[in-house]
């Protein structure tokens, strides 16, 4: 094992932050299901985590600050991941999309691109579009 693997880099320390967001979520309603448990395991096996590290994040009460990512589209994909994770159980509850809110505005999002932001994406991941071409719309949005 390197040195270096017991020291959380930049980007770990992000995917970290945004997967305790995805938990929040999940947690929003008050209940976690099956589905949500399974998703935060492939969304945390995706970012490289344990399933051990998945299990102790999600058991984890402590946030640590958040540096969102400069990238627009590592962003993007942060909210695009809140939202699917607010569908897995197949509810959204009003509370979810008032933490995906709070969430984005987190991760840069303005007060004016969110609403437009969470609506194209609640929709397009129900249509089971791809994340790439909801990025596309959202960008062509934006510019007008």
């Amino acid at each position: 094992m390197n040195l270096l693997d017991h020291f959380d880099h930049q980007e770990k320390k992000q995917d970290k932050e945004h997967f305790f967001d995805l938990i929040q979520i999940a947690f929003a309603d008050g209940v976690v299901d099956k589905n949500e448990t399974e998703m935060l395991h492939r969304l945390g096996k995706k970012k490289g985590f344990t399933d051990a590290e998945i299990d102790n994040l999600i058991n984890a009460t402590k946030v640590n600050s958040y540096n969102p990512p400069y990238d627009f589209f590592k962003r993007f994909s942060q909210i695009y991941e809140i939202v699917k994770m607010t569908l897995a159980d197949g509810v959204i509850e009003e509370n979810e999309i008032r933490l995906a809110s709070k969430l984005a505005t987190k991760i840069g999002f303005t007060e004016n691109e969110i609403p437009v932001l969470l609506d194209l994406l609640i929709k397009g991941i129900k249509d089971e579009k791809d994340e790439d071409d909801l990025f596309e719309i959202f960008k062509k949005q934006r510019k007008r």
